[in-house]
């Protein structure tokens, strides 16, 4: 078997170029996350990152990549827990992962290419939460007809309203929304 030219990657090196960027998007949003920025930011040459990533693009793919999914909770769980668990995905993902400026950038389509990337990685996450929701549905849990982006829809706005109101979200803040949202969902 042929080897590969050049030295083997070092994996160090990764780290440090995908530490650069997942700090400039959650400090600066996406808009931050550029191969000089990154360069700068991790002590890495271009030409290293331009060998891994063909461009800014495929960085800012890459780095949403890095996201950690928490696995779902157990199917015997009440679904006010689920829905618990739900809200606390949203503040996970606003508040540790990408950052209010990348929601902000989302909101504002300021930077498409991001806000593309970002509705995939959503959208296959959302796919496998309906798989969650008919299962509670067809157990007789949940109503029939529950649309899981209208749920991730009422999650986010729910959560971007506290923070918009308040600066923060407020403690028991989950509790008052999966009660609210319990009654709507439940049979």
């Amino acid at each position: 078997m042929p080897t590969a030219a050049g030295r083997p990657r070092d994996p160090s090196v990764d780290k440090r170029i995908s530490r650069a960027a997942l700090l400039l998007l959650r400090e600066n949003g996406p808009q931050a996350v550029h191969i000089d920025a990154v360069a700068a930011r991790s002590g890495v040459a271009r030409t290293t990152i331009y060998r891994r990533f063909r461009d800014r693009s495929a960085l800012l793919t890459a780095t949403l990549e890095l996201f950690v999914d928490a696995p779902f909770p157990a199917a015997d769980l009440p679904v006010e827990d689920k829905l618990r668990w739900v809200l606390d995905q949203v503040r996970e993902l606003v508040e540790e992962q990408l950052g209010r400026g990348a929601i902000a950038a989302v909101l504002a389509d300021s930077d498409p290419a991001f806000s593309t990337a970002l509705r995939a990685r959503l959208r296959r996450r959302l796919e496998a939460l309906q798989v969650q929701i008919d299962a509670d549905v067809a157990s007789g849990r949940l109503r029939d007809g529950i649309d899981v982006e209208s749920l991730a829809g009422v999650a986010f706005g729910a959560y971007l309203g506290e923070a918009l109101r308040h600066g923060r979200v407020r403690p028991g803040w989950a509790d008052g929304v999966a009660d609210l949202l319990l009654r709507g969902i439940s049979t």
